[in-house]
């Protein structure tokens, strides 16, 4: 069963495009971008989700 909070991440925009900026930074093989992108991911789940990571 899935949880309200995953199912507002799930539709999220800002969630979406940060998911889909780490799949092309792993396609690039650039570790760093790739790192980049979860961090800011994490923050804003923190921010704006309400979630802790």
């Amino acid at each position: 069963m899935t949880d309200s909070r995953t199912a507002q991440t799930a539709v999220c925009r800002d969630c979406q495009e940060l998911d889909r900026a780490e799949a092309a930074a792993r396609v690039e093989r650039d570790a760093s971008r790739v790192t980049d992108c979860r961090v800011l991911r994490a923050r804003h789940q923190v921010a704006e989700h309400g979630e802790r990571s």
